[in-house]
């Protein structure tokens, strides 16, 4: 298939180019997400190095900060969910994740 023909069937869409306002700061990072049904896949990333990009700004907002740190991967979502209700379940019962492995 043509971009033409992905962009009738509304398979691609046009990438509007946005500008900021005076003293705001933007950043992108572009990847290609697969939607399968047992989830979103990426399939392409650059090879972002952070060590090589330094910033004299940061990210002020707590929010957000939380929102930037998280996975786009549905698998290291549910990983912690799972973690963190084992947890959550270990503290009510009183016991710790050493008893609970032990016993497991």
């Amino acid at each position: 298939m043509g971009v033409v023909e992905c962009a009738k069937h509304e398979l691609l869409q046009p990438f509007n180019v946005l500008y900021e306002k005076d003293g705001e700061f933007v950043a992108q990072f572009k990847f290609t997400v697969l939607l399968m049904p047992n989830g979103p896949m990426r399939i392409t990333s650059g090879p972002f190095q952070p060590e090589l990009y330094r910033s004299h700004l940061d990210v002020q907002d707590g929010e957000l900060k939380a929102l930037l740190q998280s996975s786009a991967s549905r698998k290291t979502q549910k990983k912690k969910k799972k973690k963190a209700s084992k947890n959550a379940e270990n503290a009510t019962t009183g016991e710790t994740a050493e008893e609970n492995e032990a016993g497991d």
